[in-house]
Order: C-alpha cells, then sequence, then structure tokens
C-alpha cells in the first residue's frame, strides 16, 4: 500500500481493485500497460521505442504495407504511425517508395539494418515474452490466446 498526504492509502498492484477483486477490463489493461512498460525499458539501450519495434516488427512481417495499414497493424494513430515511420526512415531502418498504383501512398520495407535492429530488440525484449508464458504455466497458452485474439475481433470497430 502507497500512503497518501491525507492519511488514505492507495493499493499496490495485486492488492484490492488491483487484485483478484478488481475488473477483469482494468486488469487486462494494467498487465498490457506493465508488459508495455518492460518492453519499452528493454529497448532503451537500443534506442528504440515500443512503437518503433512494433512497426519494424509488422513491415517485416508484412512487406510493402503502407503508412495507413501500418498504423492499424501497430495499433498507432495515423500521425503516430507517420512520426514512427519518419524516425525509422532516417534511421536507415525502413525504406519508403511510391505506390505504382497510387502514388499517394507509400510502401515500406525494412532494410538490412532494421531486421539486424529487429533481431537485437527481439532478443532485448525476449525476457518479457518468458514472464508472460511462466506466469500461464498450467494454463492453455493456445487458449489464452484464442481468448484474446476473440475479444479483440469481437471488440474492433467495423472498417
Amino acid at each position: 500500500m502507497q500512503k497518501r498526504s491525507d492519511g488514505t492509502s492507495i493499493p499496490a498492484i495485486g492488492e484490492g481493485r488491483r487484485g483478484l477483486e478488481g475488473h477483469l477490463l482494468y486488469l487486462l489493461r494494467q498487465a498490457s500497460t506493465a508488459a508495455q512498460q518492460a518492453v519499452d525499458r528493454s529497448l532503451v539501450d537500443l534506442g528504440l521505442s515500443l512503437a518503433q519495434y512494433s512497426a519494424l516488427t509488422m513491415i517485416s512481417s508484412y512487406t510493402n504495407i503502407s503508412s495507413a495499414e501500418l498504423s492499424r497493424l501497430s495499433m498507432l494513430t495515423p500521425q503516430s504511425a507517420h512520426e514512427v515511420v519518419q524516425r525509422l526512415v532516417v534511421r536507415g531502418l525502413i525504406s519508403k517508395s511510391l505506390a505504382q498504383e497510387n502514388k499517394r501512398i507509400h510502401r515500406l520495407r525494412i532494410t538490412a539494418d532494421g531486421r539486424e535492429l529487429l533481431a537485437k530488440a527481439r532478443r532485448h525484449s525476449e525476457p518479457v515474452e518468458l514472464l508472460l508464458k511462466e506466469e500461464a504455466a498450467g494454463i492453455n497458452e493456445a487458449e489464452i490466446r484464442r481468448w484474446l485474439v476473440a475479444i479483440a475481433s469481437r471488440l474492433q470497430l467495423p472498417s
């Protein structure tokens, strides 16, 4: 518990409504935020943010995606995706080229330097992934994945 200046207390993670008494939606967000912050901290030495790491991962996985597609895949606003792309281009981690079908669309590709940094970033973030799996020991990982995907699918906004 964390004492406030008025004498009341804020529960620590795992206590009260921040623990088993909490609403599922809050607990899901609490876990997601903690995992994201941990990955963000693991990438500092590489000069990457979580948003940049996510973008590199998506561009590596889906060659020639547009910035708009990257925005949706990385769960970033279009403005944030644009900033991430600009930073990655300046660092030489991705390249942009005009789409042949529409000269207003830029297609994104990861460069060799980008692939190398992405591999390092995966090694840096691996402990967080392993912790998630460790905490899920005894629970069917495939069921957890199915549950998370089902939630996202059912709650997504229509395109």
